[in-house]
């Protein structure tokens, strides 16, 4: 799973919609409230003499500023220029005072406060940050709209909340309310610390950081913060703040404000209530605003798929029953009903209803020439049902999506591309499940064809698709041919031992013929045989680590050179490789963990984290390999090799516990 061939990555689909102003005015309530739920270690944090001593420099500092911008209007020429020069050195400092300035009496004050607010470059870290957070706040304030944003999805995806104090720091002085709000959301999306100490820490910094600034996405933070200092969801406070901005849509107060907007803290909300163990509340947020939800079919899909994959089941049947005709025309969306009816346990109308999304838009029967289609309107059809396996596979609805291969593999022509990649796709469905006897099945045809039509395989060959996967079907044939005889049980010892031998011969045979296939020499390593077999497992364990040890130092060697985003993705992969395979089979965990971590700060995918748990685990740390499996998990929550992994992980972790500890 942690190896480049089961890199894979599904996870709530949502759009990039920020949050908009509420009304003015709710804002200053809604800091009111935030403040008034704070517990007192958290409101008089920093009453002592040192805070006293850090407010009254502030204020000097807050004065210095307000003269600074006042002499922006000054009748000297040399005094605006030294102002205007004073102002952009201060940067982060002076912000929030040449925002007001901004819409100052004086023209000239307003004018030169839009041009400095434009033009500034200011150091937005600071010297305490780490080293990740600085690297992605290095000159942010040069960059565009797109690459702001992708820095504060840098910030946010850093582990342990490392990026907070950044964050807040964006919420607070990022000119743009767009991506103030986008780092206000960011920080409400994180998952919460465990330790109540933690949380209380984490509120007191972000009110820190937010300071005495007036804007919407800090009041949201404001009352965030309480939620934190007080270990749970504010119903009543968070229900207003989602009242105002209903208010302002439907009294056309801003032009910003967009059902969209609303909807996404709307989900926000819902996730969160659910987060501190109110279900009743989240789903009423859900079923309340689902008015919010357009009535098109890829708005519908995604709101369908957000509510299974927070356990909302019942608002999807209350989407069915608002949007009938549209679900009744869908075949996605007729699954995504039956999907939400089989979580809720109602096991035989799901099915009904996925029977029904199967039967729209059937193959003709080759038997009736009146019904033929045309070679493009059948590849259309065959993409289209194979979109909908492919989804189906996404979200763990490995029997529907099965049925839907095969009707693709069975209704068009053997040597047709669709049917082929169909193949392909059914065949690592396959893989992910330990079906081996369902892939001979559905790859031996193929492979049979290829020996004996030689036009056949060289079309495969040639295709930039499918060459590099049919080059492999013999080889994966061999190992899941191992694999069954493996799981055979024989009574009589030499027949058993006859057995073995035929199925680590196969495997050697399917390594030799695809050396990039890692997890099949994994499996050799994990296999007993004799003498001669550790020996020859042992030497090529060797190569192939020897090999991605160059691969890993090439690969280092073209990042330093390029600094590409490519090159990263390109030395990440190599990183992950190398761990995978010592992880699993022996040498170095040390140096495999720190690979594997090294990866992650290019790339986050369940592969790579699925590799991070492993090398945990071989190390012994149950703890840190159930952690992060329990990540890879939420990131691709319906794997099931992600899911053997671990449940293996705390089967070894529930042993360990039961281990009583000897006395000294």
């Amino acid at each position: 799973m942690g190896s480049v061939s089961g890199n894979r990555w599904f996870g709530w689909l949502s759009g990039f919609a920020v949050f908009l102003a509420l009304a003015s005015g709710v804002g200053r309530s809604v800091t009111q409230l935030a403040t008034a739920q704070q517990p007192a270690s958290v409101v008089n944090a920093g009453g002592n003499d040192q805070s006293q001593q850090q407010g009254s420099k502030q204020a000097r500092s807050s004065d210095e500023v307000q003269r600074l911008i006042e002499n922006l209007g000054s009748d000297s020429y040399v005094t605006r220029v030294q102002a205007r020069e004073k102002l952009q050195r201060m940067g982060l400092q002076a912000i929030d005072a040449l925002r007001k300035a901004e819409d100052h009496l004086d023209y000239e004050i307003a004018l030169s406060a839009k041009s400095i607010m434009g033009s500034y470059a200011i150091q937005w870290y600071e010297s305490d940050d780490p080293q990740p957070v600085r690297d992605a706040l290095e000159e942010y304030g040069a960059q565009k709209s797109a690459e702001r944003l992708s820095r504060i999805m840098m910030l946010a995806e850093l582990p342990d909340r490392m990026g907070l104090k950044a964050l807040v720091r964006v919420t607070r002085f990022e000119t743009s309310l767009a991506l103030s709000r986008r780092a206000a959301m960011e920080i409400m999306e994180q998952a919460l610390a465990k330790l109540p100490e933690e949380r209380e820490k984490n509120s007191a910094l972000i009110l820190e950081g937010l300071a005495a600034t007036e804007r919407p996405s800090a009041d949201w933070l404001r009352v965030y913060s309480a939620d934190l200092a007080n270990g749970r969801y504010s119903v009543k406070q968070w229900r207003d703040v989602i009242r105002a901005q209903r208010d302002a849509i439907d009294a056309l107060q801003s032009t910003e404000i967009t059902r969209e907007s609303v909807l996404n803290l709307v989900r926000i909300c819902a996730v969160r209530a659910l987060r501190t163990g109110d279900d009743a509340e989240a789903l009423r947020l859900a079923m309340e605003h689902s008015d919010l939800v357009n009535a098109t079919t890829t708005n519908l899909i995604e709101a369908c798929n957000w509510a299974i994959d927070n356990g909302l089941h019942p608002f999807v049947e209350g989407l069915y029953t608002k949007n009938r005709p549209m679900f009744e025309r869908s075949p996605i969306l007729l699954y995504s009903h039956a999907h939400a009816l089989k979580v809720g346990g109602n096991e035989d109308e799901a099915e009904r209803l996925a029977e029904a999304a199967f039967q729209k838009n059937p193959f003709p029967d080759t038997d009736d020439e009146d019904k033929t289609l045309q070679p493009r309107e059948l590849e259309e059809k065959s993409n289209l049902h194979r979109e909908i396996a492919g989804k189906l596979r996404e979200r763990g609805l490995f029997q529907w999506a099965e049925r839907e291969y095969t009707n693709i593999i069975e209704s068009m022509p053997f040597d047709d591309l669709n049917s082929l990649v169909a193949r392909i796709e059914l065949s690592q469905m396959h893989v992910d499940l330990n079906r081996h006897q369902a892939l001979v099945d559905l790859l031996s045809p193929v492979v049979d064809r290829m020996n004996k039509d030689a036009q056949f395989r060289t079309k495969l060959m040639m295709h930039p698709g499918l060459g590099r996967f049919s080059q492999r079907w013999k080889s994966q044939i061999d190992y899941h041919s191992a694999l069954i005889a493996l799981e055979k049980e024989v009574d009589d010892a030499d027949e058993s031992e006859v057995v073995r031998e035929k199925a680590r011969k196969g495997m050697m045979d399917a390594f030799l013929a695809n050396q990039q296939d890692i997890d099949v020499l994994i499996r050799m390593f994990r296999t007993r045989g004799d003498d001669q077999w550790r020996a020859d497992v042992k030497r090529l364990l060797a190569k192939t680590s020897r090999t991605f040890e160059i691969e890993v130092a090439n690969r280092e060697a073209m990042y330093k050179q390029m600094r590409t985003p490519e090159a990263g993705e390109g030395l990440a992969e190599a990183l992950n490789n190398y761990a995978w395979l010592i992880c699993n089979t022996e040498g170095d965990f040390g140096k495999a963990l720190k690979n594997s971590l090294r990866s992650l700060e290019f790339v986050e995918d369940s592969a790579k984290l699925d590799t991070c748990g492993r090398c945990y685990f071989a190390l012994g740390d149950f703890d840190n390999a159930i952690r992060v499996q329990k990540r890879a998990l939420e990131l691709d929550p319906y794997s099931p090799p992600l899911k053997r992994q671990l449940a293996e992980f705390e089967s070894a972790k529930a042993k360990s516990d039961e281990v009583p500890v000897k006395d000294e």
